[in-house]
């Protein structure tokens, strides 16, 4: 989207604006004086939020305001960002903390923390296990079944024998564990669990162009960790024959239009030798092998670029989504993956900063 476009629909980005509803009860509405407010999504990490109430001490009967309208633990939050009237949906969450400040001068404060509904996922650590199954409906039956989420899955498309989860980890942990073997991002927002490939050929939600709507960017280029081939190693239990599965340079998921050359690309001129990942894995099948040797493969591709920036407070930079960042000369201005975004509202206005990744360069 056209920045301008963007400036239009929030008013030229006059009069920042939030609204905050507790089990139903709006906040703002309540009297609350709310001070600060950030919303920090990440892919990988559960969504985060916090907010500061500064009228939450009584002076005439000296006791807190307000803390009971938090407790019990367990109560919906929903959270909207914007400019005027014009809000968008950021976080539906559960409250996890409360902290009172208590000064050495001044009157207390509250502090208002918690996580999105992906932190319940946090909470089921029984064993599971399923026959016959592909890792994505896995993901579909839990998501309704034990926690009552909506669910966006895309499909796996192999079906393992056997799927187990062990006692002692989460259900967050487990299917973190499945996003990463088929290279794929799991997260919750709103009341929906999504699971299914990153969208790297997205449109950019916006272009951003430095010293005009781009307040800053720090990219770095960093070869670490970049590999040329995956080799995935197991052994078929069926015809008593051992399985490899490869990925190798050319099988990276890109941004196409961002062009340049990938990491596994950049380290084969360092040495004679392929530089190589060899991994064991118990698997089932050829297909299951040449998949989970792509998403290795992949994972360490996409942290050859990265950066992070900071621009006007903008409620469509969610991680998931494309940016297109110009005016950084020929090797950085491009379309780039969003992996974090911080929303933060206080006495300096509302602005969003902003984590990217990149495959190629």
């Amino acid at each position: 989207m056209d920045f301008i476009q963007l400036e239009k629909k929030y008013g030229n980005f006059y009069a920042p604006s939030f609204e905050i509803e507790v089990a139903g009860r709006n906040l703002l509405r309540e009297g609350m004086e709310i001070v600060s407010l950030s919303v920090e999504h990440s892919l990988g990490e559960a969504d985060h939020f916090s907010f500061t109430i500064d009228n939450a001490y009584d002076p005439v009967k000296k006791d807190l305001k307000w803390i009971d309208t938090f407790r019990p633990a367990g109560k919906k939050v929903h959270i909207r960002m914007g400019y005027g009237a014009r809000r968008e949906l950021m976080l539906v969450g559960v409250i996890t903390s409360i902290t009172t400040r208590y000064p050495a001068s001044g009157l207390p404060q509250l502090n208002i923390s918690g996580f999105d509904l992906s932190h319940l996922l946090m909470k089921g650590s029984a064993p599971r296990s399923w026959d016959e199954i592909k890792h994505s409906d896995a993901v579909s039956r839990l998501a309704f079944s034990a926690y009552n989420l909506k669910s966006e899955v895309e499909d796996t498309k192999v079906k393992v024998p056997k799927l187990v989860k062990e006692a002692g980890k989460s259900d967050y942990q487990f299917i973190q564990e499945l996003a990463r073997m088929n290279y794929y991002e799991f997260s919750v927002f709103g009341e929906t669990l999504y699971f299914r490939p990153p969208a790297k050929d997205s449109e950019p939600v916006v272009t951003l162009e430095w010293l005009k709507t781009l307040n800053r960017f720090e990219p770095e280029i960093n070869l670490a960790n970049q590999v040329a081939e995956v080799e995935v190693r197991g052994w078929d239990a069926k015809t008593k024959k051992e399985i490899v599965g490869k990925a190798s340079t050319g099988d990276e998921l890109v941004i196409r239009s961002g062009g340049g050359q990938t990491g596994g690309q950049l380290v084969q001129g360092l040495t004679r030798d392929t530089i190589r990942e060899n991994v064991t894995f118990p698997i089932f099948s050829q297909e299951e092998a040449d998949q989970l040797a792509r998403s290795i493969l992949n994972n360490h591709a996409e942290g050859l670029v990265t950066g992070s920036g900071e621009t006007v407070g903008l409620p469509e930079l969610l991680p998931g989504k494309t940016i297109r960042l110009t005016g950084l000369g020929s090797k950085f201005s491009k379309v780039y993956y969003l992996q974090k975004t911080v929303h933060t509202i206080g006495s300096g206005g509302y602005h969003t900063t902003f984590h990217v990744k990149e495959s190629a360069i």
